[in-house]
């Protein structure tokens, strides 16, 4: 029996969803089982001592006794320079999550009994074309070449409101860092585009962001189709100015609106429509990254703009011999050293036209006489 397989990679957990044709066409897209308790597993990977690899709910519960062998969060980190290290190896990670990939295509394999016909990988919306491009090299080296991608709040769309006419809506994305709030519009021959996308927000103000959103782009809140609420989704709200879609398993949405696209092909499919998917490559290692392969250019970081500390300004004598007055600060030290010099040379020769000081002169009383005069001091005293 023909299926598409949709598999959505968050954060935290992975879900997939199954879309059969029965010979009257396709069918409503079912939940995937993953998880050991539920549909969801954990987006984990755990390598053992033998290179063997356990996934999910199952890579979780090995990595209790042993944390440094248990990878969680790479799939964000697809693109990133550092390589994820494990074991004392590195591995890139888009393989870790073509892994996740191939997990969740054996499981629906081992339901129906054969690999699905097409599958649809979804992706953050921020990704850009360098990311986009390590995954799907990953996934064909994993043995899924007509993978297609699609941005997560495209699939959530797909999920309730079909790309007709030129319409907007929005989508929430609830996650443990917050929020992602997305506004996209639909056109004729493009399908739902992304047009502005907010993170981070707190999850009571997001649908109130989708308004603000919507109102950036020119279209009144009770003009758009719709917003759907997916993810770890909190209670719906009150009254809004246009519908809300939200499930009773919102995790799952993500993943359903993934397998609504396989089903009718909304994306141009590698090879040509009605091209079936490569038998996956079976495997129990990782690829180990020995030698880099030829990719796409990166895309052109920022300028970073460096700003100087500013150093306190000089008073003074220290001002008049900082760097940034030479003149002035050669002047002063020669001026200084002419008045020293002058000071120097004038007073030598005051003290050279003195000469040696003549002792006083005292009067004695052994003084001869005067003639006529009455001696006054009894003579035998000299």
């Amino acid at each position: 029996m023909p299926y598409v397989l949709g598999i959505d990679i968050a954060s935290t957990r992975t879900t997939a969803a199954t879309c059969v044709n029965s010979g009257d066409g396709w069918g409503v897209p079912e939940p995937s089982w993953l998880g050991a308790r539920g549909p969801a597993a954990a987006s984990a990977v755990f390598l053992d001592d033998d290179g063997y690899l356990l996934t999910g709910d199952a890579a979780v519960e090995a990595g209790r006794s042993a944390p440094a062998r248990l990878l969680t969060g790479f799939h964000e980190r697809v693109g990133d320079d550092v390589p994820v290290i494990v074991g004392g190896e590195r591995f890139p990670a888009e393989s870790l999550s073509a892994v996740l990939v191939d997990a969740a295509v054996d499981q629906a394999a081992e339901r129906f009994g054969e690999k699905p016909h097409h599958i649809v990988l979804t992706h953050p919306v921020g990704w850009g074309s360098f990311r986009r491009d390590l995954l799907r090299r990953a996934l064909a080296e994993a043995g899924f070449p007509r993978a297609a991608l699609v941005a997560s709040p495209v699939a959530a769309l797909h999920a309730y409101l079909a790309p007709h006419g030129d319409v907007t809506a929005g989508v929430c994305e609830f996650g443990p860092d917050g929020a992602v709030v997305t506004i996209a519009a639909a056109t004729a021959v493009n399908g739902w585009q992304p047009i502005k996308t907010l993170e981070g927000v707190d999850p009571a103000e997001a649908v109130g962001k989708v308004f603000e959103l919507a109102h950036g782009a020119g279209v009144p809140p009770q003009s758009l189709a719709g917003i759907v609420l997916c993810g770890e989704a909190p209670p719906v709200p009150g009254r809004t100015p246009c519908p809300l879609f939200a499930s009773s398993d919102p995790v799952l949405t993500v993943a359903t609106g993934a397998a609504n696209i396989a089903a009718r092909r909304d994306l141009p499919q590698p090879g040509g429509v009605g091209s079936h998917a490569v038998a996956t490559i079976e495997t129990t290692l990782l690829p180990r990254v020995d030698v880099s392969e030829e990719l796409t250019e990166r895309p052109e970081r920022p300028p970073v703009d460096i700003t100087p500390f500013p150093l306190p300004e000089r008073t003074g004598a220290a001002k008049l011999l900082s760097r940034r007055k030479p003149l002035v600060a050669g002047a002063a030290v020669v001026v200084l050293a002419a008045t020293t010099l002058l000071l120097t040379l004038t007073t030598r020769e005051a003290t050279a036209d003195k000469g040696p000081e003549a002792p006083p002169t005292t009067s004695s009383s052994c003084a001869p006489p005067t003639p006529g005069a009455t001696p006054s001091t009894p003579e035998g005293r000299c």
